[in-house]
């Protein structure tokens, strides 16, 4: 079946948004919690914020809790999507603390472990670099790199120009450069994509996997023309192929990267994994949904184990459902609110 295509929109962007706005609010109590705060406070206190945001109405948990409810309830008794849905938010503001924690005195210091580093090594050491395709979850932008740099990597990272904390142009100017320099540290450097002119980001990074170097993207639909349709979790989630798209291209390996944080000892796990075949012949389409197919298989199994981490249960299609009994099970579900942590 052919990936569908878009057109992505190359129109100006604001100058300033709601967001924006919004977040200026926040980012004081932010600074203040990620240099005063010991670590082991930081998910309370970004539990405790998003539950005032969601009380003042600045954010609404339904649409997540809703979803992973839907996914997670019949396994779990009493599952809380209310909970589920602040403790979700919760990581996403944890991760802010990282990013300011890295460029206040001193830097962020946290136990991170790379697992599978022997996939990496063995795909350089073929001389074709590698795409490392680091799967959506609320620690990865940073703890990644820090990883991979810690043990003598050095990757180009692929994003767009809204990477950070804002999608307007303000933003992008100011706070987003906050974001970007806490990973620069620990980067060779940055691939920013321009919509205006998308082959310059391709056409770099493949000048950089030709040189037996690495190159990261993150596995979501934010950029790119052809997005695949992965079955997930019972329902679909599209992603953009452009990881793939470079391994074929260039013979470089596709690694799948899942950072996660362990229940047990808060250490932050890189996990590395073998290398998803790209087949280089035959139909393009079918050779990247399949590879993408095999991306969402792992990520099913990481999703499962570490489900509250996971930043896009927003972005995940269920099939439609019908009844009042199942529309009053999901507005009972949102009605709760508890600390209980879910899949660490």
């Amino acid at each position: 079946m052919p990936i569908p295509r878009r057109v992505r929109s190359t129109g100006r962007r604001p100058w300033l948004t709601r967001e924006d706005l919004a977040f200026a609010a926040e980012l004081p109590a932010l600074w203040v919690a990620a240099l005063s705060l010991p670590e082991r406070r930081w998910s309370a206190f970004c539990r405790w914020l998003e539950a005032t945001k969601a009380r003042l109405g600045r954010f609404d948990p339904g649409p997540v809790g809703a979803t992973a409810g839907r996914v997670l309830s019949p396994q779990r008794d009493g599952f809380d999507a209310r909970a589920f849905a602040l403790a979700s938010a919760a990581g996403r503001s944890e991760h802010h603390l990282q990013i300011l924690r890295e460029v206040g005195p001193g830097g962020w210091k946290a136990p991170i472990a790379l697992e599978g580093e022997a996939h990496l090594a063995a795909s350089l050491a073929d001389g074709h670099g590698a795409v490392l395709w680091v799967a959506h979850f609320c620690f990865n932008a940073l703890a990644t790199k820090k990883a991979l740099a810690a043990s003598g990597y050095r990757a180009w990272h692929m994003s767009r120009p809204e990477h950070g904390f804002s999608k307007s142009r303000i933003g992008i100017a100011t706070v987003n450069r906050i974001r970007v320099r806490a990973e620069l540290r620990h980067l060779a450097g940055r691939i920013v994509i321009d919509r205006d002119k998308p082959m310059a980001a391709t056409l770099a990074a493949r000048g950089i996997l030709k040189r037996n170097g690495i190159v990261s993207i993150t596995a979501g639909a934010w950029e790119g023309q052809r997005l695949a349709q992965v079955e997930l979790l019972g329902g679909t989630l599209d992603l953009a192929v452009g990881a793939p798209g470079l391994a074929r291209l260039t013979g470089a390996a596709l690694l799948p990267v899942f950072t996660v944080r362990s229940p047990d000892d808060e250490t932050l796990r890189v996990i590395i994994e073998p290398p998803i075949a790209v087949v280089a012949g035959g139909d393009t389409d079918a050779s990247l949904q399949d590879a993408a197919q095999r991306f969402g298989a792992s990520l099913e199994r990481h999703v499962r184990r570490n489900p509250v981490q996971w930043r896009d249960w927003k972005s995940l299609r269920l099939p439609a459902t019908t009844g009042p009994a199942s529309r009053a099970a999901n507005a009972a579900s949102q009605d709760r609110d508890t600390g209980e942590k879910w899949g660490g």
